[in-house]
């Protein structure tokens, strides 16, 4: 019986988890920096030149080449190229990471906090928001926690074949973002190498062929393009040392105060916040008499913390990969904490938190006229709906677990009180990512002017295309231009390309260069306005784009 529990447990949160990390994929417009690995990917195909990336014909190598590849890989075995394509890498590496953590928390603990450990870290805000984006931070988070849960899976076994496994893991994950993923594992096993001298057993001539294959794995993409960079303006190798050692020690970018990751570990973690805190409290002070494994996980957690605080370049998002140390935590707690009053009064906290948004959701109907009036906002039909029915469905949960909880606990596979919040998260936090993330997505216009861009410039094939001093990467992709497209910057530039041949042409400008286009030319220049990026109401200072169709006839 117990068996067929763990069995059907498993079997739910695997479909639980594919399903919240891959449905609806490309229903949202391209966000933030995705638009730098759907560009570069597309340029990729489009030249048939998979060692020198560029956007716009620029050479861009500030990240490494996997990532790209990954979505060129993927563009190559659908057929096509679109937000889902771009985002598939980054869902199948949060499935790795879900992984990667159950395997590290049964090796540390049982198959209950393991699971435990594995749904916080599908539910949290953090995890399925990056799981969902395009970029290379997912996959640098389950490159350095599978490295780590390899090593635990093989600490025993010390041997060529175990180091050259953790190897080109950490070096395969610093070929998608930078070197993070090969010093954060060292630093998190280097105190369990110190413990019982067990740092002893990797002096060997394998431990050290193993290491320089892995450099090598690491370095031959760079080096490749380094003696192929005929016209290619941009080292690979340097941008090694200056996007990981530069960076870390003199940043010249995202010099965020140290103080960012005190409040974006709670929010990355939200909701589980009051088990971590809990789970980071009772080991802190119960340090001395704590197993080794726990102990250990804690020392992890915090090495990594001072590993990104430390460093002099910061953003919220760069310390991900603390993430399911700090669910493995949460999930110990639960195990650790044996008196019954101080565990269920935790439990009782994190449920209420979870409650809290249930409530929440359950009266948008009546706080959205407030916000409009307040804000301007207007909520469609559909996301109040939206919200109100998630918030209806984890109170149905709620119930369930005072009368019949047994079903939970089946459910779930992980501690008994665990069950209804994890359910209800999976439904307020998974329902909002896969559900009303689509709807939100309306108010955002880059896209929609785009496309409605290359509708126009698909009418006439002769269709001349430039920008006035600023390109939005995400409207180049959008616009799938066979070559790049004029960057105009000044006066000559700008009537080279009015007096240009070709009848029709379309000149994008953002709104903050209105002013100083105005004095480079005539009104009577333009023919009239093709399309406006769509400006909302609540935008107090909108950054928008127009597209202008320009008459060749004169300045």
């Amino acid at each position: 019986m117990k068996r067929l529990q763990n069995n059907i447990s498993t079997i739910i949160f695997w479909a639980v988890a594919i399903f919240l990390t891959l449905w609806s994929l490309g229903n949202k417009g391209l966000w933030g920096p995705e638009d730098r690995w759907a560009e570069v990917a597309w340029e990729m195909m489009l030249t048939g030149d998979y060692f020198h990336p560029s956007m716009n014909g620029e050479p861009y190598f500030d990240k490494p080449l996997l990532s790209y590849w990954l979505i060129v890989a993927v563009a190559e075995i659908t057929g096509r190229l679109d937000e889902a394509v771009v985002r598939i890498p980054s869902a199948l590496a949060g499935l790795v990471a879900l992984w990667a953590t159950v395997s590290l928390g049964r090796k540390l603990w049982s198959d209950k906090a393991a699971k435990g450990a594995g749904w916080m870290l599908l539910c949290s805000y953090g995890f399925l928001f990056w799981a969902r984006t395009g970029e290379a931070d997912m996959e640098n988070m389950a490159a350095i926690i599978l490295a780590v849960a390899w090593y635990w899976s093989r600490r025993e076994k010390p041997c060529f074949f175990s180091y050259l496994v953790f190897y080109f893991i950490c070096f395969i994950g610093a070929q998608t973002k930078g070197l993070a993923a090969v010093a954060i594992p060292i630093i998190v096993v280097f105190p369990d190498l110190l413990r019982e001298k067990r740092w002893k057993s990797y002096f060997s001539v394998s431990h050290g062929f193993a290491l320089v294959l892995g450099i090598s794995l690491y370095l031959a993409p760079f080096i490749y393009a380094e003696m192929t960079r005929s016209g290619y303006t941009i080292s690979g190798l340097s941008m090694i040392f200056r996007e990981n050692i530069e960076r870390y020690f003199q940043p010249f970018d995202h010099k965020e105060p140290f103080t960012i990751y005190f409040y974006s570990v709670p929010q990355l973690l939200f909701p589980w916040i009051p088990l971590f805190a809990a789970g980071l409290w009772k080991a802190a002070i119960s340090m001395k008499k704590l197993e080794w494994p726990r102990k250990w996980l804690t020392i992890s957690t915090v090495l990594i913390f001072l590993f990104f605080a430390l460093s002099g370049s910061r953003r919220s998002y760069y310390i991900l990969p603390i993430l399911p140390f700090c669910a493995l935590l949460a999930a110990g707690y639960l195990d650790m904490e044996k008196e019954e009053k101080w565990k269920q009064l935790v439990l009782k906290i994190q449920t209420g938190v979870i409650i809290a948004i249930l409530i929440a959701d359950m009266l948008s109907p009546a706080l959205a006229p407030r916000l409009k009036n307040g804000m301007e906002f207007i909520f469609t039909g559909e996301f109040i709906f939206s919200t109100f029915l998630l918030g209806f469905l984890a109170l149905g949960v709620l119930i369930m677990s005072f009368l019949y909880p047994r079903p939970l606990l089946y459910l779930t596979g992980s501690e008994k009180s665990l069950g209804a919040p994890i359910l209800m998260s999976v439904i307020l936090i998974g329902g909002f990512f896969v559900w009303q993330h689509r709807i939100l997505d309306q108010y955002r216009s880059m896209k929609s002017f785009s496309l409605e861009v290359r509708a126009e410039v698909e009418k006439d094939t002769s269709c001349q295309i430039a920008f006035y001093n600023k390109i939005p990467i995400k409207m180049l992709f959008y616009l799938g231009l066979p070559e790049p497209a004029p960057k105009l910057t000044d006066e000559e530039s700008l009537g080279s390309y009015l007096y240009s041949e070709g009848e029709k042409k379309i000149l994008v400008v953002h709104s903050k260069y209105y002013a100083e286009l105005a004095n480079l030319f005539s009104k009577e220049s333009l023919t009239h306005l093709v399309i406006k990026e769509k400006i909302y109401p609540w935008e107090q200072t909108p950054k928008k784009y127009e597209a202008w169709i320009v008459d060749s006839g004169g300045k």
